[in-house]
């Protein structure tokens, strides 16, 4: 921090430096120092999603006609959980250098998976039709989805 000659100086005839800091009256008037800053843009709680599943997909001797998922639900904990999972399961290639768990398959099933309060298994056995939207929607909870790539 800088200080001028107003803020420290010198008691003439003591040689003794004092500390004299005056309050400084903003030079910005605060409406418009508000105006420096952006206001985020969050988006409004989506209710849970339903997906129905015909047939019922069957794992581990359990059939599961539905999955209910609340991605709105998640807390930053369920993403640090996700990941420890995704990197107990996941082994990267010899030349992957960086992994990033968000840019992976295994990744969004380990967080679909937590949402809907299944084995990760289940996901696993989603046929395409069903898969699909629900990578999506797990895209979009990591923050990302297919069309802000696009642009």
């Amino acid at each position: 921090m800088s200080t001028t000659n107003d803020q420290v100086g010198i008691e003439p005839h003591s040689g003794v430096e004092t500390n004299r800091l005056h309050e400084v009256e903003p030079s910005v008037d605060l409406p418009q120092a508000e105006a420096e800053f952006r206001e985020f843009q969050i988006e409004a709680p989506k209710p849970p999603w339903r997906l129905k599943l015909n047939p019922p997909v069957e794992y581990d001797g359990t059939k599961y006609p539905e999955l209910i998922f609340d991605f709105d639900s998640l807390i930053a904990k369920d993403f640090v959980r996700a990941e420890r999972t995704f990197n107990r399961i996941y082994k990267p290639d010899k030349n992957e250098t960086a992994v990033l768990p968000e840019m992976h398959h295994d990744y969004h099933i380990v967080l679909a998976a937590q949402v809907a309060d299944v084995p990760i298994g289940v996901i696993y056995k989603l046929p395409r039709r069903y898969y699909m939207p629900v990578r999506l929607e797990a895209l979009k909870a990591c923050g990302s989805s297919p069309e802000e790539e696009k642009v």
